[in-house]
C-alpha cells in the first residue's frame, strides 16, 4: 500500500486506493454484499486520508493515525457482512467526527454540537444489533457533515439547499421503519451533502460532482436495498477521493 500523508507520496496513495477500489468492485462482481464492504471501506479510508491531510499542524495525529489503525485491525477481524459493515460506518464516522473539529476550530457552538452528537450514537448503539450500529453511525455522520457544510456556504447562496438535504434526511427519517431503510436514508443525505461540500470547498470540481451524481441518480433506479447501498458508499468515496485529490488547491 502507498504511503499516508506526512510518510510518503499521497499521490501515489490515491491512485493506488482508485485502483484498488476498481479491481475489487470487478473481482467481486456478482456477489453485493462484498461490493458494499469494497465500497464503504475504501469510503471509511478516503476520509481518513483527508482528515490526515487537512492535520497540517499535527493537533489532531495520534487520534486520527489511533483511528486509522482501528479501521485496520477492525477489517482484518472481521468477516461477516455485518459486522464489516459496523466497522466501516463507525470508522466514516469517526472521520466525520474529527474533521469537524477541524473545520470548526474555536467554534464553542460547533463544539458542543459535536459533544452532544457522540453522546447521542454511543447511547443509541448500547444495546442495539448491528444493522442499527451502522444505522446509528451514519445518522450521525450526517449532522456533523451538514455543519461543516453550512460553514463553508455561510457566505454564499447555498444555506437554502443545506437546508433542503437537511429536510429530507428528517423527512426520511420519520418513515423509515427498519434499521436499514434508516441506514440507507443516511447514507444517501450524506451523497447529497458531500456533493455540495466538494463544490463549495472548490468550485472548479463542480462538473466533476455533477457527473457523480448523474451515475448516482441513475444507480438510485435498483429496487434492491443492498444496490442501493453499494450505489451510495461507491458515491460517497468517488467524492472523498476528488476532493482529497485537489487538496493543493483547496489549502494554502
Amino acid at each position: 500500500m502507498a504511503d499516508l500523508p506526512g510518510q510518503g507520496n499521497s499521490e501515489e496513495y490515491l491512485l493506488e486506493l482508485w485502483r484498488r477500489h476498481l479491481e475489487q468492485l470487478a473481482e467481486n462482481e456478482g456477489d453485493i454484499e462484498l461490493q458494499i464492504i469494497v465500497g464503504s471501506y475504501h469510503a471509511a479510508e478516503v476520509l481518513g486520508f483527508l482528515s490526515l491531510s487537512l492535520d497540517r499542524s499535527r493537533k489532531h495525529r495520534d487520534l486520527i493515525l489511533a483511528r486509522l489503525a482501528h479501521f485496520r485491525a477492525g477489517s482484518l477481524q472481521a468477516s461477516e457482512f455485518e459486522d464489516c459493515l459496523v466497522t466501516a460506518t463507525f470508522t466514516i464516522y469517526n472521520h466525520m467526527n474529527t474533521l469537524c473539529h477541524q473545520f470548526s476550530a474555536g467554534n464553542s457552538q460547533a463544539k458542543s454540537l459535536i459533544r452532544r452528537v457522540d453522546e447521542q450514537v454511543h447511547e443509541r448503539v448500547r444495546d442495539a444489533d448491528q444493522m442499527q450500529r451502522s444505522a446509528s453511525a451514519l445518522q450521525a455522520a450526517f449532522p456533523l457533515l451538514s455543519l461543516m457544510t453550512l460553514m463553508l456556504g455561510e457566505e454564499t447562496s447555498a444555506a437554502p439547499v443545506i437546508r433542503q438535504v437537511e429536510e429530507r434526511f428528517s423527512a426520511a427519517s420519520a418513515r423509515a421503519g427498519n434499521a436499514a431503510e434508516h441506514l440507507l436514508n443516511a447514507l444517501y443525505r450524506l451523497v447529497e451533502m458531500m456533493q455540495l461540500f466538494v463544490t463549495l470547498s472548490n468550485a472548479g470540481l463542480k462538473d466533476r460532482v455533477s457527473e457523480i451524481a448523474v451515475v448516482f441518480a441513475d444507480d438510485d433506479q435498483a429496487r434492491n436495498l443492498q444496490m442501493k447501498l453499494r450505489n451510495g458508499f461507491c458515491r460517497l468515496f468517488e467524492l472523498g477521493h476528488l476532493l482529497s485529490t485537489h487538496l493543493d488547491e483547496i489549502l494554502p
